[in-house]
């Protein structure tokens, strides 16, 4: 496969639609067995002979719903973060 890892996950237009468990595993950062499992939750697995296929949509859209909103540093960790930084401007002032 000629093709980075980099830019087959960051590029959406070189991003195939459907991968197999080992590609999935190496786009989506986990192990091929949790991949399996979660398509399967999502009905994006396609039995193709002896292989399955991910749809990538699917998996994607599914996975979206366990997106969790970004929470702000605790004050003493970001305290510790802008000494060490040099002295950003804090939100806590």
């Amino acid at each position: 496969m000629g093709y980075s890892y980099k830019t087959y996950s960051d590029t959406k237009d070189v991003m195939k639609k459907y991968v197999n468990a080992t590609e999935g595993a190496i786009i989506y950062s986990i192990g091929k067995t949790r991949l399996m499992a979660l398509a399967g939750e999502a009905g994006a697995i396609y039995k193709v002979g002896n292989s399955a296929l991910v749809n990538t949509e699917v998996f994607e859209a599914y996975l979206e719903q366990f997106h969790e909103p970004s929470r702000p540093l605790p004050k003493h960790v970001w305290i510790r973060l802008q000494e060490s930084d040099g002295g950003r401007d804090s939100p806590y002032e």
